[in-house]
């Protein structure tokens, strides 16, 4: 019988998933024909208009409202796949795969969140990637927008959490002094990031890679959402992948528990659990790994 490990980074972790997610949770999201406004709803695409105002330096953030996104795309947004070839490249080469056209480029729906639901089961980092690039109406007129520029490039949010639009995420400083754009606020670490995209030649797109790394602290249903400036953009080839956090290594048989320690739910120390009660159980093995479940003691 093999002893499975749960892996610790400094701090003690509870209820992790038997197995890390491998595959790609977010490949159904890349799914769409040439032409076609009505596959990315279909495939599990959402869009939310998230409206705000401001008081001087105080915003006020409304609900939430889902679009609806038919074969006119949300809203009546033209958004949709398309196979542009030539016009789109990566890396010098033409990029032959469709991609996906998101619109904020137009004044009433500025403030419309790009929203796709995944399905956590592995607490932990997660990679997100996509490929992007600015395709054309890149303007600094974008008032209502979560993201500002002077027109001279895009900029597009991603983000990742458990509710939709920007209440979900923890916002810091009012601007990023790192990019040329004025935004409402920057997401905490690993809650979301901030891509900028260079003005192009009209109707054609240079794509470039977009990395972050999001974390989901337990499992459940997340939400990787898109906010961008006035303009279009061109994405494809969108992934989320799990990357390190509390997945499960397999040992060997020849490790033996050498020490046990038992805490309570609320972090304190126990010297003798009672029967009946539930226990962090945390054990050090001969080959100095470490062990640790929750149990009911019996």
């Amino acid at each position: 019988m093999k002893i499975s490990t749960i892996l610790l980074s400094g701090a003690l972790l509870i209820g992790a998933s038997a197995s890390a997610q491998s595959t790609n949770l977010m490949q159904k999201a890349n799914e769409g024909t040439n032409g076609d406004k009505g596959a990315m709803a279909t495939n599990g695409w959402e869009a939310w208009t998230c409206p705000f105002t401001q008081n001087g330096d105080t915003y006020t953030f409304t609900s939430p409202t889902k679009e609806t996104w038919g074969n006119d795309g949300p809203a009546g947004q033209n958004v949709r796949w398309e196979n542009k070839s030539s016009d789109v490249t990566y890396e010098n080469n033409a990029y032959s795969t469709p991609v996906a056209f998101i619109r904020w480029d137009n004044g009433n729906h500025h403030n419309l969140w790009y929203v796709y639901p995944v399905e956590i089961t592995t607490p932990g980092t997660y990679e997100f990637s996509m490929l992007a690039g600015e395709w054309s109406g890149t303007a600094a007129d974008s008032n209502g927008s979560y993201i500002k520029t002077d027109g001279s490039e895009s900029a597009v949010l991603v983000a990742f959490s458990k509710t939709i639009g920007p209440e979900g995420i923890t916002w810091g400083t009012a601007t990023d002094a790192d990019k040329d754009i004025s935004i409402l606020g920057t997401p905490a670490e690993g809650q979301g990031q901030i891509f900028t995209f260079t003005k192009t030649e009209a109707n054609k797109a240079t794509l470039q890679k977009c990395v972050a790394q999001f974390k989901a602290p337990d499992a459940g249903k997340y939400y990787v959402e898109f906010s961008g400036s006035h303009g279009i953009t061109v994405m494809s080839d969108f992934k989320l992948e799990f990357k390190t956090g509390t997945g499960v290594e397999e040992i060997g048989e020849t490790a033996e528990v050498v020490e046990t320690v038992y805490y309570g739910l609320d972090g304190a120390r126990m010297a003798a659990p009672a029967k009946g009660s539930i226990v962090i159980e945390k054990s050090i093995l001969s080959n100095g790994a470490v062990k640790v479940a929750k149990r009911l003691i019996r």
